[in-house]
């Protein structure tokens, strides 16, 4: 019997314990909120809802982040965030550079590395491609604290008030501000690239890799598409303050008329200035226009057979006022055009001014109109119409050249043998 009684003593004994312990849980508020915390939270060692939470390096605020709920593992490793309200984003002057927004994020503590998921949106205030901010859309970002960055490595969507398009990867160093974006495709309202109101049209830029800074931005591999004309360069700095771009390296410029070459562009965009400067190696064509052929048993005029064949010049500097539609061509000008018969056709000039608008191109200086075993001329002003029906050269100033011309060594008698 006594050991059956020491054996129901001991279970009477626990049954007073469990129960101890159970009305001591019941008492104590902290234990009875470990009770109910959910199985899959019972690894944390902290759990907050809506905190804000400060980023810093030493004295230095990096950013500061607003949750809906903060979870901190025991081992500490991991942060986890849901709902990230807002994030703000400081630079080394502290500063607002942008902001942040999310479904998710996750902190790894001793890397100091954040990963942002749930469709981030990051909104970033100072760029140089307009004055108000910039929005970028991706599926994830990180955050790398230690090297003050923040990394995009897959298709972005990007968004302004005058434009909008997509970018492949995205470096943004939130210490000096400056914002890389490579592979990216661009669509702007034209109203960047005219001073006056005009019907809405786009213009389609793309590059391999932009980088913008603080004061200005520095692109490579850029290609401009607006309508009918291509323009591309190797290499430009865009100056928004100033409203000044400088490109260079291999350019071109295409559109239906006129194809133009060189190795360094400035443009000047400002309110009052609207001017292009084009030099070093400037190589233009001037394609011919598109006429119909001649009806059958008609032949040409030599003004209608030039229309069918190209120009190709040449010079030092083209300066292009693009507000008046003004060109100024300057130095060793010389323009080459292919004529019927193999016969070529060379005009040389110091100078030369050509006023689209009004379809005129003015010579100045020595300018010489040569066509061999032809003719050439001399003069020091000549001013050529371009008009579709009306094409004249006058020479106000007079001219002096040389005709060639050729004679039979032997006349063709006539049908009666008289000569």
């Amino acid at each position: 019997m006594r050991p059956l009684f020491q054996f129901g003593l001991v279970i009477l004994s626990a049954l007073a314990l469990l129960w101890g312990v159970e009305l001591v849980r019941r008492q104590d508020p902290f234990l009875r909120t470990l009770a109910n915390i959910p199985p899959d939270l019972q690894n944390l060692e902290l759990y907050l809802e809506r905190p804000t939470l400060t980023l810093r390096d030493g004295k230095r605020i990096l950013a500061t982040l607003q949750f809906d709920a903060l979870e901190i593992e025991r081992n500490r490793v991991h942060w986890r965030a849901r709902n990230l309200r807002q994030a703000t984003i400081y630079d080394e002057r502290g500063t607002p550079l942008g902001t942040a927004r999310a479904r998710e994020l996750v902190y790894n503590y001793p890397a100091r590395r954040l990963h942002i998921i749930g469709d981030p949106t990051l909104t970033i205030r100072r760029h140089p491609l307009g004055s108000t901010p910039l929005t970028v859309q991706t599926s994830w970002l990180h955050w790398d604290l230690r090297k003050h960055q923040i990394v995009a490595e897959r298709p972005l969507h990007l968004r302004w008030a005058d434009g909008q398009g997509t970018i492949q990867q995205l470096y943004w160093d939130t210490a000096s501000g400056i914002l890389e974006l490579e592979r990216g495709a661009f669509r702007v309202s034209a109203s960047l690239l005219q001073e006056q109101p005009s019907p809405k049209r786009a213009v389609d830029l793309s590059w391999d890799k932009a980088t913008l800074r603080s004061d200005h931005s520095e692109v490579e591999g850029l290609r401009l598409k607006d309508g009918d004309t291509l323009a591309t360069a190797e290499r430009a700095k865009v100056f928004d303050r100033k409203r000044y771009a400088l490109a260079t390296g291999k350019l071109l410029l295409e559109d239906p008329r006129i194809d133009l070459e060189g190795t360094k562009l400035e443009i000047w965009y400002g309110d009052n200035q609207k001017r292009a400067v084009l030099q070093n190696g400037v190589r233009m064509r001037i394609k011919p226009r598109e006429t119909p052929p001649p009806p059958e048993g008609e032949t040409e005029s030599e003004v209608e057979q030039a229309k069918r064949y190209p120009i190709d010049a040449t010079c030092d500097k083209i300066e292009y006022f693009y507000r008046r539609k003004v060109a100024y061509l300057q130095g060793n000008i010389k323009a080459v055009q292919q004529l019927p018969e193999g016969r070529t056709r060379t005009l040389l000039a110091d100078e030369a001014e050509y006023d689209q608008k009004a379809e005129r191109l003015t010579l100045k200086g020595k300018v010489i109109l040569d066509e061999p075993d032809r003719l050439r001329i001399e003069t020091a002003l000549a001013i050529v119409s371009l008009k579709e029906g009306e094409e004249t050269v006058e020479l106000p100033q007079g001219a002096r050249g040389t005709f060639y011309y050729t004679e039979d060594e032997e006349e063709t008698p006539q049908p009666n043998g008289n000569r």
